[in-house]
């Protein structure tokens, strides 16, 4: 009886990342996901205890990488170095270097996600929240280190809870096609600095 090649987990998410990107979330199936690793799906198994781990790691590649290949924190942090509205500096070239890493993948991937079952749905959204908890502390920052942002507006609210909100409000208007944030970013421009 010949032996499987031995394959690394690292491989395997990759294969499954690939897939998923071509033909979206639906197409990972572990069957489907071992049948192009040329491997058996026990083997899939020994790494991933079932579909949702793989869908999980595959969510949390996907935003590492739309974060990491268009270079959206470093570049956003250094056009708005010295800027005078360094918070809208910063969220507007946010908001850009994150639709253009989006669409590199498949559009649908964003729907795709929340139609995922229950168990894959919660671990997914943990996977993201890990990523976004960073996205946030950038706008936080900058919020901080935005001298124009009014004293009056200062006292309305809390950094951390604005930050947040202003990821949730870009990350929704990305998400439903309105990568500019306008409305978002008029309404804070109103709120922060008249």
């Amino acid at each position: 009886m010949g032996s499987r090649p031995a394959i690394s987990r690292e491989t395997i998410l990759s294969v499954a990342y690939d897939r998923a990107q071509k033909d979206g979330m639906a197409s990972l199936g572990i069957r489907t996901i071992a049948n192009e690793c040329g491997v058996a799906i026990g083997t899939i198994y020994n790494y991933f205890p079932d579909k949702a781990s793989l869908v999980t790691e595959v969510v949390a590649r996907f935003w590492r990488t739309a974060i990491d290949e268009a270079g959206v924190l470093t570049s956003a942090e250094e056009r708005s170095q010295g800027a005078e509205g360094t918070l809208m500096v910063y969220c507007r070239c946010l908001a850009q270097g994150l639709t253009e890493s989006l669409g590199h993948f498949q559009a649908s991937w964003l729907r795709e996600i929340s139609n995922l079952d229950s168990r894959s749905l919660e671990r997914t959204r943990a996977a993201e929240e890990e990523c976004f908890r960073g996205i946030s502390r950038g706008i936080a920052r900058h919020i901080e280190a935005d001298t124009a942002i009014t004293a009056r507006a200062r006292e309305k609210f809390e950094t951390e809870q604005l930050a947040s909100f202003i990821w949730k409000g870009m990350f929704g208007s990305i998400k439903l096609g309105d990568p500019s944030c306008k409305t978002l970013f008029s309404l804070l421009e109103l709120a922060l600095y008249d």
